[in-house]
């Protein structure tokens, strides 16, 4: 647990404070795991961050092992594992919060390839309107997830697409799926009302066939500002993005989440080269 949590950059003091575990939490770690590893991850709801952190983090090491029956390279693991690294982040260094994001992970059921994350996702979301998909519910898609912390370069993310059709083909050969899915903040339609033409954000969004969006802003907000503001005059100025957002927002506009998809024969082709 401890040589992973410093693998994947681990802020050194929840470092200290995992390596300081008494026996008592000790304990509670490995019961808590093997738990987590039946599938009953519900048992971390009521532990405190440090605790959960502890947890996923023997999970993972659990999951190491089956990436390597699996001939998986040891770095793809410790990218798709980073992200616990960054949710620790996100709260402050203080542990773990959001276990149950991070459950895909462990669970080989997401990966980081390159830029972008991906998911066996079979969809059985009831809120999506199927009416504007090309697939229908309970279709078994990969599911695109967008990490934080580096440049949305449009190749890079490309060449994610590519790496994942070899991946998948190759790990999960009967897995059959057709779609690549995404629902963020970034394929939002609105967003070329106030985005810059040549923003990353937009050429990223323009890979997907945009299939519908909602004005629905808490994610826009968390991502750019870090936290809503009762008055929108408080909202911060300090990036292009911000002050372009902002503006946005000051003017009446609501930002909001848009669905996307892309069909992989684009990415077959290439991958197969």
């Amino acid at each position: 647990m401890i040589n992973l949590a410093k693998e994947i950059g681990l802020d050194s003091a929840l470092v200290s404070r995992l390596s300081s575990l008494t026996q008592k939490e000790k304990a509670k770690t490995e019961a808590l795991t093997a738990k987590c590893l039946a599938g009953s991850f519900g048992c971390l709801q009521r532990e405190n961050h440090i605790i959960r952190l502890a947890v996923m983090l023997c999970c993972a090491v659990r999951a190491r092992e089956e990436y390597r029956i699996r001939g998986i390279h040891d770095k793809v693991f410790i990218d798709t594992m980073s992200d616990i690294k960054i949710w620790c982040e996100n709260n402050g260094n203080k542990g773990l919060k959001n276990f149950g994001w991070l459950k895909n992970h462990v669970k080989l059921e997401l990966f980081r390839l390159g830029r972008l994350q991906f998911q066996l996702y079979e969809c059985r979301n009831k809120t999506l309107l199927y009416n504007k998909l090309p697939f229908d519910y309970g279709e078994k898609l990969i599911y695109v997830h967008i990490p934080q912390g580096e440049k949305l370069d449009t190749q890079s993310c490309i060449e994610s697409f590519v790496s994942a059709e070899e991946f998948f083909k190759k790990q999960f050969p009967d897995y059959a799926y057709r779609w690549y899915f995404c629902e963020s903040w970034l394929l939002f339609d609105g967003n070329r009302e106030f985005m810059a033409e040549d923003s990353n954000i937009l050429a990223f969004a323009s890979l997907f066939d945009h299939c519908y969006s909602m004005k629905i802003d808490e994610q826009a907000i968390e991502r750019i500002f870090g936290k809503r503001r009762i008055f929108k005059s408080n909202y911060p100025e300090s990036t292009s993005l911000q002050k372009r957002a902002k503006l946005y927002i000051m003017d009446g506009n609501r930002m909001g989440v848009g669905i996307g998809v892309i069909d992989r024969n684009i990415f077959l082709t290439k991958a197969s080269k």
